[in-house]
């Protein structure tokens, strides 16, 4: 008798060995073809079943993170194709001027970027020239930057076209910044979320006269170096798309021959080193009174790379846009 118990005591525990270790051995080949939802069935609380349990475990957790890393992916490749689209939507030649040379750079802090400038040549000796921060990043701050442009070239066609009209008494209408900026401050207010806005500057460039008339919506002043000194454009308004009836002015600003104007986002002057010290306007000020005569390629690059280098970081912390303009 005792045999004979001692027999299937053995018999069992060597099918219950022997089933674990099959059921183990078939599960590792289908994780191995990649099949990551297949669980093996319970066997029991003992180390075998605890094994299974562990091995189930882990085929869940491969499954959760091959299922992660797909969309990680996919959200890549949509980050990708949005920052091709919105790349396009900077303005790719600078118009062609007697009296003024353009040129702007922007360093994003992620794929894409809130930042925006513009500028597109109008009535034939002018141009237009526009740049805005929208608030916050990524791809939220990215779509309000596309709308903001959209909307913005939208209003200048049609204010462009309003203004060449003939009125009755035979003279033609001049195309106002305030104006322009006051309807697309309503535009951008009705058809965004109520946290959403902008800083916002626009300015006309008159190539005949050497003269810009700005409206300039809560952005951070621009900075004029003349005969080596600074000066900072006003500012004449609030952020775009805050509040619906904000009121607007322009102001004026002739350029002598040799001046530099010189447009930044905050992504230039907030960056912070370790101690929590801002790299601040004060050391863009000096940057540009100390090398101003260098070309504005050359400007731009220094500019940023000091700006990054007082972070001490690879990654950027907000996005960096200059725009400069060279009165020749």
């Amino acid at each position: 008798i005792a045999e004979l118990i001692s027999l299937v005591i053995g018999i069992s525990l060597t099918r219950t060995i022997t089933g674990a270790v099959h059921d183990l051995y078939e599960g590792t080949v289908r994780v191995m073809k990649g099949d990551f939802s297949h669980r093996i069935p319970p066997h029991g609380t003992d180390q075998l079943g605890e094994l299974v349990q562990s091995f189930n475990q882990m085929s869940e957790n491969l499954q959760r993170l091959i299922h992660a890393e797909k969309e990680r992916e996919r959200l890549q490749n949509e980050l990708e194709i949005a920052r091709e689209v919105q790349n396009q939507l900077y303005p790719k030649t600078v118009p062609p001027l007697n009296k003024l040379r353009i040129t702007a750079a922007c360093n994003p802090a992620r794929m894409v970027s809130g930042d925006y400038y513009d500028y597109q040549k109008v009535d034939g000796t002018g141009a237009a020239i526009a740049m805005g921060d929208v608030a916050g990043k990524g791809i939220s701050a990215a779509l309000l930057m596309a709308t903001v442009q959209s909307s913005f070239r939208t209003e200048l066609r049609g204010s462009l076209e309003l203004a060449l009209a003939v009125p009755q008494n035979g003279a033609s209408s001049k195309l106002s910044t305030a104006q322009l900026v006051s309807h697309l401050n309503q535009q951008i207010f009705n058809f965004t979320s109520p946290e959403k806005y902008t800083t916002f500057f626009f300015g006309l460039w008159d190539d005949t006269y050497g003269k810009l008339t700005y409206t300039n919506a809560g952005h951070l002043p621009p900075i004029i170096v003349h005969n080596g000194s600074i000066s900072r454009l006003t500012v004449n308004g609030t952020v775009v798309g805050a509040f619906p009836f904000a009121q607007y002015d322009s102001s004026d600003l002739v350029m002598d021959p040799g001046d530099l104007l010189v447009f930044f986002t905050d992504g230039i002057t907030e960056p912070e080193n370790e101690y929590g010290e801002e790299f601040g306007e004060d050391r863009l000020i000096d940057l540009l009174l100390k090398n101003a005569h260098l070309d504005e390629d050359a400007l731009i690059q220094l500019i940023m790379k000091a700006a990054q280098q007082w972070s001490g970081k690879t990654e950027l912390q907000d996005d960096m846009t200059l725009v400069m303009m060279r009165s020749i």
